[in-house]
């Protein structure tokens, strides 16, 4: 019962880490249509905030495999 819990959470957080990266990008292209001389700083904070969130991601998801043998056990 504790793996399913475990695995129900790993999923919700890549949920939500996915619906805020949607939500991420299309304010960002609401942002470049209203201000298209920010675009530089808007990519680039962009481009930083994906690639720690992709990492925070990679993180749970290694964690949750790392638990997997114990699962199938």
């Amino acid at each position: 019962m504790e793996q399913l819990k475990l695995i129900r959470e790993t999923v919700n957080h890549i949920y939500w880490s996915l619906v805020l990266q949607g939500i991420a990008f299309v304010m960002l292209a609401v942002l470049i249509v209203l201000y298209p001389a920010l675009l530089v700083a808007f990519v680039a904070v962009m481009f930083m905030l994906l690639g720690i969130t992709l990492i925070s991601l990679a993180m749970k998801v290694r964690s949750l495999w790392a638990k997997v043998p114990d699962i199938l056990k």
